[in-house]
């Protein structure tokens, strides 16, 4: 027996099944097609022959590849600043990481912060491509509140003017910070990004 297909329909208050909306644009107004994403062959090889790396969690300790004096507070804390340091190009990345997930299906759970790379698309395959052991990754400090891991982010960002020093930075934009922030910036937060970085604060 062949099971029917359900379809979603849209019905009002007495339960009479409604006919789909189609929203039209003015005839003066003229929608723009998508352009095609174009992938260059060089690059579609490039990402075939490099391969992918396993990463031994078991092995890890119990602040995963990132160095910060003293054990990470992932129970407690909601994230960390992170500085990774590109010593091909001698250049470098700083972002924010959270312990833990927020959205829908996966609040409460773990992230996968021991081994994160950084969201930086170029910077990443410069690790795959490479190896981990040529990038030196760091934690500045960690943070108990979401609004202060933001602000963090973007102080450090503007302090060191990443994004005037291309050259010195894989960063291209600052994100905005968009909650209460009830934590200050910590005194060593400050001192390991300028040991770290060389730019005095």
């Amino acid at each position: 027996m062949a099971i029917p297909k359900i379809r979603k329909v849209l019905v009002d208050e007495k339960g009479n099944i409604l006919e789909k909306r189609v929203t039209k644009l003015p005839e003066d107004v003229v929608r723009k097609p998508k352009a095609p994403k174009i992938y260059k062959a060089a690059d579609l090889l490039a990402e075939a022959a490099t391969p992918r790396v396993r990463v031994n969690k078991a092995a890890l300790g119990p602040n995963g590849h990132w160095d910060f004096p003293e054990v990470l507070d992932s129970e407690k804390a909601f994230g960390f600043i992170y500085l990774i340091h590109d010593t091909i190009e001698n250049k470098f990345y700083l972002g924010k990481k959270q312990f833990r997930g927020t959205g829908k299906l996966n609040k409460g759970e773990e992230s996968n912060w021991k081994y994160y790379t950084s969201s930086c698309k170029e910077l990443v395959a410069s690790i795959k491509r490479n190896g981990k052991e040529l990038f030196k990754f760091y934690v500045l400090e960690q943070y108990y509140k979401r609004g202060t891991l933001g602000y963090a982010e973007t102080w450090s960002l503007c302090m060191v003017e990443a994004l005037a020093n291309r050259d010195k930075w894989h960063n291209g934009l600052i994100n905005k910070v968009s909650w209460t922030i009830t934590e200050s910036i910590t005194e060593r937060h400050k001192k390991r990004l300028s040991d770290l970085t060389g730019v005095k604060l």
